[in-house]
């Protein structure tokens, strides 16, 4: 095995361009850029020039059959993830996905299927656990620093305006599966449920479209319960004028926070206990430096993809992984639709929640057409 890893991108717009070509570049010492991938002949000459790649291709197919990566990052749209995902494991290629990984739990469990039938693994991008603080927050927890989680927030309150969705393929169910719950709240909702222990048990929600003019939800809003006793609330929206994503969990011995829009970085978090007088009071010296990288938290969660795949050793996200946080956005929609709480495990095969995350939005559309 080579000491570098040969990594091809697809996928050279949007995130792909912004994040995933600069932590390659990045990591320049542990990984070669072998070939980029777009339909658009514009956009990836533009990426090769600008990141140095000579390999360029309309198709990813032909890329493998020429250049056989052994790290291929799918940086499309949603709907391509599923083919795409499945064509690199099946070429010998292990995956480093965007969220959300797919749009349905069969999809998630075809893709699981795949890795047990390949031995490859496909990883899903989740940045606001390799962000600046999140991880200190997360070991803090599970070794009971701050005492046992009680109730966890996670407010993605966001601005998009109608424009948009002038991209072709957002807004709609069939490319982007959803709305702002997965779309824009996917990483807040992702973080929580990790910092909380990942035991959800159960979840009553409401999605609708308030405002845009796009068929997915443009905002939501859910209760959880979690298997150790713990509740939560999820609000996700794209209609806020204030926009910010706010992340709490109220422990036993102290509240930790995290106030940030886009991306956290260690000095967004905060932790506050009880003091003299019942006053809050803040909490110094919580947490140890972290490296520059963790302000590029696609760069950190690559390099530690990276090192699992040197070590032969299965890495973390997996798909398996990654759906329980599929699973909960599908639950939510269930609940929306039904107008019930929905339990952890419910959803299975024969449900027509099984197979799209929000099996009703569709109809939901026809209904609001008239």
């Amino acid at each position: 095995m080579s000491s570098r890893a040969r990594i091809a991108v697809i996928g050279a717009g949007g995130i792909g361009a912004a994040a995933h070509l600069p932590a390659i570049q990045a990591l320049a010492a542990d990984v070669e850029l072998v070939a980029i991938v777009d339909p658009d002949e514009a956009r990836r000459t533009a990426a090769g020039e600008t990141f140095g790649c000579e390999a360029l291709y309309a198709d990813a197919t032909t890329m493998f059959a020429e250049i056989a990566p052994d790290i291929a990052v799918v940086a499309t749209p949603p709907h391509l993830h599923e083919p795409l995902a499945i064509e690199a494991m099946r070429a010998g290629a292990w995956v480093y996905c965007e969220k959300p990984l797919t749009g349905s739990l069969a999809s998630a469990d075809r893709i699981a299927a795949v890795e047990a039938e390949t031995g490859r693994w496909c990883v899903t991008v989740s940045q606001f656990r390799y962000s600046g603080g999140s991880r200190q927050v997360e070991a803090d927890l599970r070794n009971g620093r701050w005492g046992r989680p009680l109730v966890g927030i996670a407010h993605t309150n966001w601005y998009r305006g109608p424009e948009y969705w002038d991209a072709p393929w957002r807004g709609k169910f069939a490319t982007e599966f959803g709305g702002s719950t997965t779309t824009q709240a996917y990483h807040a909702v992702d973080l929580i449920l990790w910092l909380m222990g990942g035991d959800w048990a159960s979840v009553s929600g409401i999605a609708e479209t308030v405002s845009r003019p796009i068929d997915v939800e443009d905002a939501s809003v859910a209760s959880v319960r979690f298997a150790s006793g713990a509740i939560g609330s999820i609000v996700s929206t794209v209609v806020s004028h204030d926009p910010e994503t706010k992340l709490q969990v109220i422990a036993e011995k102290a509240n930790v926070t995290l106030d940030t829009l886009y991306l956290p970085l260690l000095d967004e978090w905060s932790v506050t206990t009880i003091g003299e007088g019942d006053a809050a009071m803040r909490v110094d010296g919580w947490a140890a430096d972290e490296p520059e990288m963790h302000v590029n938290a696609h760069r950190a969660q690559l390099e530690d993809l990276i090192a699992c795949w040197r070590a032969g050793e299965k890495p973390k996200l997996t798909t398996l992984e990654s759906r329980a946080t599929l699973e909960f956005l599908t639950a939510l929609y269930k609940s929306s639709a039904e107008g019930r709480e929905i339990a952890r495990g419910e959803i299975v095969d024969g449900d027509p929640f099984y197979e799209a995350l929000d099996a009703s939005g569709p109809a939901r559309v026809e209904a609001r057409r008239g």
